[in-house]
């Protein structure tokens, strides 16, 4: 029996077709006045965050307001929690919310994309601190070591491994810290077909063979895509019979970021 190689990377090199690469130098910010550092408008999502520097730099701060208030609404203060990891940190753009807690705790970042990375480390450490990981689950760090760990639209892209990462998120939590996570469930099938079908998603949701074949209460998981390029769907009841060994779900926030929904978990 032959098996099909997976064309996945394990994570997204900077320069890839380069036979090597230069960081260059940047130049110190003339002074605390000076705009603040956006990163290249590439990196922005096909304008998913905005079309200007000021509208992207509002979307991390209105997603990080977002997570707050529903950590809040738990009884949870993120002053209270320890050290800190943006889990799929991108180039920043929440992680960057959070740079007045960073002298009283580590805060990470941590993602597959090297060139993003790269710019987070330029740009905005320190005092944040960030590393490139891949798409294996394993970070390097001790057990126990977070309080609080955040993936924003992570989980909504990881098909096979998410048991194995959901795991190594617990390794390095401490007992009673807390996780974010936002994904896609049921309730977004609806959404995606009655009230966004020209999103790109909704297009791609509308049109996938295998979304044909049953109706929304037929399955515990739907992937469109595969690897780094799925799109995961969950019933809510099988997302919760697979984290329950190892978290509690504290809370479950439907509808945010258009259509995820935030699930908050304890360690337990």
């Amino acid at each position: 029996m032959s098996l099909k190689q997976s064309n996945s990377p394990l994570y997204f090199p900077y320069k890839p077709d380069e036979p090597g690469y230069l960081v260059p130098r940047l130049k110190s910010a003339a002074s605390p006045e000076a705009p603040r550092a956006v990163p290249p408008r590439e990196g922005w999502i096909s304008e998913k965050y905005g079309k200007t520097p000021e509208e992207y730099l509002a979307s991390g701060e209105r997603d990080t307001r977002q997570m707050l208030d529903i950590l809040f609404q738990t009884g949870v203060s993120l002053e209270s929690l320890g050290h800190i990891l943006d889990f799929g940190c991108g180039d920043g753009r929440m992680i960057r919310c959070l740079e007045h807690l960073a002298t009283s705790r580590e805060i990470w970042g941590a993602d597959i994309h090297a060139g993003r990375i790269i710019w987070c480390k330029q740009n905005l450490s320190p005092p944040l601190r960030f590393l490139t990981t891949t798409t294996i689950p394993h970070l390097p760090f001790e057990d126990r070591h977070f309080g609080f760990i955040y993936a924003g639209s992570v989980f909504t892209h990881i098909d096979d491994l998410a048991d194995a990462w959901f795991a190594e998120l617990r390794r390095i939590l401490r007992p009673g810290g807390k996780l974010f996570v936002t994904v896609h469930l049921k309730n977004d099938i609806a959404l995606l077909r009655e009230k966004y079908p020209d999103s790109e998603l909704g297009r791609a949701l509308l049109k996938n063979s295998e979304y044909k074949k049953f109706s929304a209460s037929e399955f515990d998981m739907f992937t469109i895509g595969r690897s780094s390029e799925s799109t995961v769907f969950y019933d809510i009841d099988y997302l919760r019979k697979c984290l329950e060994p190892q978290f509690r779900i504290v809370s479950v926030v439907e509808e945010v970021r258009v259509y995820q929904n935030a699930i908050v978990l304890e360690r337990v």
